[in-house]
């Protein structure tokens, strides 16, 4: 079942790759960032990652918290230098995707047939590897599972619950830095025409 806007965020409790408990709970009073991701190949979901990292000391002076769940497991997460550079944010490996179900996040055909529409695959590959991000295949990768993202304000209702439609639709970027109450310092210059 799909998570609804205004509902009380499901809390969880994982262990994310370093061995440490996690429970969404633990970041009660603070927005949350909550993210799904698909694995740790996937071109999309790196370069978003990597997106995302680019502006981690601004989430960390508003005091957001960031949480990624990626359907990989955490030995495949842990070889993978890109995601070890994420810390200090949680990234948890959920293979049986226990918490992806817990949030109604799904796989659909149909979605990936719409990336074929919808996502330039090649420019994604080409960045992916342009940045190092990483190519190798996650053999118990579901090739069908969409990504979602989740706002969660300080009294741990959700504010924006963006489920994919294809395989590189996630909320938009400026979206989560409004949320996150970050000032875009480009924003003046793709004003400018």
């Amino acid at each position: 079942m799909k998570i609804q806007v205004g509902q009380t965020a499901p809390d969880f409790k994982a262990v994310d790759i370093y061995g440490k408990q996690v429970s969404l709970s633990d970041f009660k009073g603070k927005k949350i960032v909550l993210g799904f991701f698909r694995n740790v190949n996937c071109p999309f979901c790196n370069r978003r990652v990597h997106q995302i990292m680019l502006n981690n000391i601004s989430f960390k002076q508003k005091d957001v918290q960031l949480l990624f769940l990626f359907e990989s497991s955490a030995e495949t997460l842990k070889k993978s230098a890109f995601h070890q550079g994420i810390s200090p944010w949680p990234l948890i490996g959920d293979p049986k995707k226990d918490i992806y179900d817990q949030y109604g996040v799904g796989t659909s055909m149909m979605g990936v047939v719409r990336t074929m529409f919808s996502a330039d695959m090649k420019t994604a590959n080409r960045e992916a590897k342009a940045l190092g991000l990483p190519a190798e295949k996650d053999k118990d990768a579901s090739m069908a599972l969409l990504p979602a993202d989740f706002f969660i304000d300080e009294n741990f209702k959700i504010v924006k619950a963006h489920y994919g439609k294809h395989l590189d639709d996630h909320v938009d970027y400026n979206e989560m830095l409004k949320f996150a109450g970050i000032d875009d310092p480009f924003r003046k210059l793709h004003a400018v025409k």
